[in-house]
């Protein structure tokens, strides 16, 4: 009976200890939860876009919500993404049942980044800033936070698995991003990841795989430095592409020594970016800032493990300096090269062109507009099938070659159907080459194009790839114009962004 219970005072004290142990992590999230609910607010933006296809029109307006934590007393930060194309914001925080203004002090699509500043006037109190970590442990437990539209505080776990360079959400650009597995719920719009009491970074996209990325302490730490400044530069672009060197008779060609076994191949050099003064096509990088690559383009970082060789530039502001190390005719050389950057709008086919409406010019019906990715992206998933290879090649291969012969691609959309265009129905998605005899190198070249020629009856325009030329007469013009945008809606037939 004494030995039972014995037994029993063990088992009781054991699981004494383990609700101990279960309530003591409940209240330490606990704690950190209330430390948040001064550190958090809930964002509410209403947001609309372009039809591409009628860039004259608006698409309607949406409600989308995020989440920002606090920076600085009245400054919070979220994903560029939650803020694109963003016609109003306003953000709630803990405890204070009405919205505050708010707005986009700077924003970096290219890093998925955004400092907001909010209407100090409407606080009740400041917010207290977070500061985030740069420490990265594989394996460590974390939480995440967010405040709902009901001024409710939420938060989940899961853990650090890995570190890696990906894409980022809505951009050309690679940046280093965390992914936190066996997460507890999707997040993605910049909930605050913590281990412990520290912010290592927020959330920019889910799966449903369980997993999450997260946009990291040491890219948000320089985003915040280089906002503080008074011009904002941003951080480096890579200006050329680089495949992996595996090929035993390519390293031959190249002159390449049998016990040279690292670096990576320079398939492509840009017009644009860091790197496309100084490379070529055909150059081996062996080494950036000193950190060998290897046959994949990957380094190995003392705290992330491998990762590719992008970090190295996309982690540097713009002014800086790199170093590359290559094997260009049969020899090792270095190469210095300052960090650049470059607009998406700067590109020949722009990957975004957020916060801004197409450009096009509507004549005669013939509708003229710039490509972009975001045109393209309209014939929906799978879109690089379904539009003209002709387009598409200038996206795949041409999209960071501008030059100033050719700024942009201009492209015959479609036909509005008129009396004016009879006969010319069919015509569409195709580059336009001249006008009224003008090379058009970029969308505003239209305009001084039909300006040529006082004395003609006809505008004429010519295209690419042996298309029908289009002759439009110059003495219907003007009233078929204004019967077009009757008939149509359009508000008006040209919009050139300055």
């Amino acid at each position: 009976m004494k030995r039972c219970k014995l037994i029993l005072v063990i088992i009781f004290l054991s699981l004494s200890g383990f609700f101990s142990v279960v309530n003591g992590g409940e209240a330490g999230r606990a704690d950190i939860s209330e430390a948040m609910k001064e550190s958090i607010v809930y964002l509410n933006t209403s947001f609309y876009g372009y039809n591409q296809h009628q860039p004259w029109r608006h698409r309607d307006v949406k409600e989308g919500w995020g989440c920002a934590c606090a920076v600085g007393e009245y400054e919070v930060l979220t994903t560029a993404w939650n803020v694109a194309d963003a016609a109003f914001i306003k953000a709630l925080r803990y405890g204070q049942n009405e919205f505050v203004g708010a707005k986009i002090k700077v924003v970096d699509y290219e890093s998925n980044l955004c400092l907001i500043e909010l209407d100090s006037s409407k606080m009740s109190k400041p917010l207290k800033p977070l500061v985030f970590s740069e420490d990265f442990s594989k394996g460590a437990e974390v939480g995440f936070y967010w405040l709902s539209s009901g001024n409710h505080l939420y938060s989940g776990r899961g853990y650090l698995d890995r570190a890696r360079v990906e894409k980022t959400r809505g951009s050309y650009s690679r940046r280093l991003h965390y992914v936190a597995a066996n997460t507890s719920r999707r997040t993605g719009v910049g909930q605050v990841y913590c281990v412990g009491s520290e912010a290592v970074g927020i959330a920019c996209w889910s799966n449903d795989n369980k997993e999450a990325g997260l946009i990291p302490g040491e890219l948000i730490n320089k985003f915040l430095a280089e906002a503080g400044k008074e011009i904002y530069k941003g951080f480096g672009a890579v200006g050329f592409g680089a495949t992996s060197l595996l090929d035993p008779a390519l390293r031959s060609y190249l002159k390449m020594p049998e016990s040279l076994k690292t670096g990576a191949y320079v398939s492509d050099v840009y017009n644009l970016g860091t790197g496309s003064d100084v490379l070529k096509k055909g150059d081996v990088i062996l080494s950036v800032d000193g950190e060998t690559l290897n046959a994949y383009g990957r380094f190995l970082h003392s705290k992330y493990d491998r990762l590719y060789f992008h970090h190295l530039i996309a982690s540097k502001a713009v002014g800086d300096k790199v170093l590359f190390e290559i094997w260009r005719d049969g020899e090792k050389k270095q190469l210095e090269a300052e960090v650049k950057n470059f607009k998406a709008s700067e590109m020949l086919v722009p990957y975004h062109e957020f916060d801004r409406q197409p450009e096009y010019v509507i004549t005669g019906g013939f509708i003229l507009q710039k490509l972009t990715r975001k045109y393209l992206a309209e014939w929906g998933e799978d879109w690089s099938g379904k539009v003209s290879p002709h387009l598409y090649h200038y996206y795949r291969d041409l999209s960071f070659k501008p030059t100033d012969e050719r700024k942009d691609v201009v492209i015959l959309s479609y036909v509005l159907p008129a009396d004016i265009n009879l006969g010319y129905k069919g015509l569409n998605q195709i580059v336009v080459k001249k006008f009224n005899g003008m090379t058009i190198s970029s969308i505003s070249d239209i305009l001084t194009a039909r300006r040529l020629n006082p004395e003609a009856k006809y505008d004429v325009i010519e295209f690419e790839m042996d298309n029908p030329v289009v002759v439009i007469d110059r003495e219907q013009l003007a009233t078929a114009d204004m019967l077009i945008s009757r008939t149509y809606g359009i508000s008006k037939l040209i919009n050139i962004n300055k």
